[in-house]
């Protein structure tokens, strides 16, 4: 009963986004899980290990990849050690980009938490190492702004103007386990900044049936946001 519930909120929470006029509907899919069940009317699934390293991030999400639903995603970088930014890492990206290493993939979504200041300039590097070859980009971040990034004010502002970012995806929760979604700001970073983003703001959720909140609160902030990522598996 509380399975069809789950789908019936789904549905529910889809056809109120689409009426709303949303157009992107994405998925976690964490790599470890031992099946994920996607929302309905996914069309961008993302294969998440929480790595940065490149090699280990494929090699960890090669038992998923081929059951992602719609656009297959890869996510590299987290919120712990093992997906902290540093200049090195994202040549390591860039190099892995450069080889093909993402054949297969619609795009990269980098998951930017943690990290060393000063790596913008880099980031924008990378995003156009990522279109040049082809490969879309996402850009998520915890709540509005990373939080284990020191210049994270200044980082965001690069986000906003760059125009080789497909996706802006802030994190709406902390534990992943909330049942509402958490608005918290982070280093300055307000959300009617995100006004100024060329990208597409798809939020992440926990769940689909909170989008219409999400929804509503962006629009008060003068925002207007095309679909969400779900969290939860």
């Amino acid at each position: 009963m509380q399975n069809s519930a789950k789908l019936l909120f789904a549905v529910l929470a889809m056809m109120i986004a689409l009426s709303n006029g949303q157009a992107y509907i994405g998925y976690w899919w964490w790599t470890w899980s031992s099946g994920g069940s996607p929302p309905p009317g996914t069309n961008i699934g993302i294969a998440f290990s929480g790595w940065i390293n490149p090699q280990t991030a494929i090699s960890q999400s090669n038992a998923i990849k081929d059951r992602l639903p719609g656009a297959k995603f890869i996510s590299l970088g987290g919120g712990n050690a093992n997906g902290a930014w540093t200049a090195s890492a994202i040549q390591n990206i860039n190099s892995a980009i450069n080889r093909g290493e993402f054949a297969g993939y619609t795009g990269i979504a980098y998951d930017i938490e943690e990290g060393d200041s000063g790596l913008g300039t880099l980031f924008q590097e990378s995003f156009r190492t990522a279109k040049a070859k082809g490969l879309q980009v996402l850009v998520t971040v915890s709540h509005s702004a990373p939080y284990g990034i020191n210049d994270a004010f200044d980082l965001m502002q690069i986000f906003f103007a760059d125009g080789n970012i497909d996706y802006l995806s802030p994190q709406l929760y902390t534990s992943g386990n909330e049942g509402a979604n958490d608005y918290t700001t982070s280093h300055g970073v307000t959300w009617n900044q995100y006004s100024r983003s060329r990208a597409k703001i798809i939020p992440s959720i926990v769940r689909g049936s909170l989008y219409q909140s999400a929804e509503s609160y962006f629009r008060s902030q003068g925002v207007t946001i095309v679909g969400y990522v779900q969290w939860a598996q």
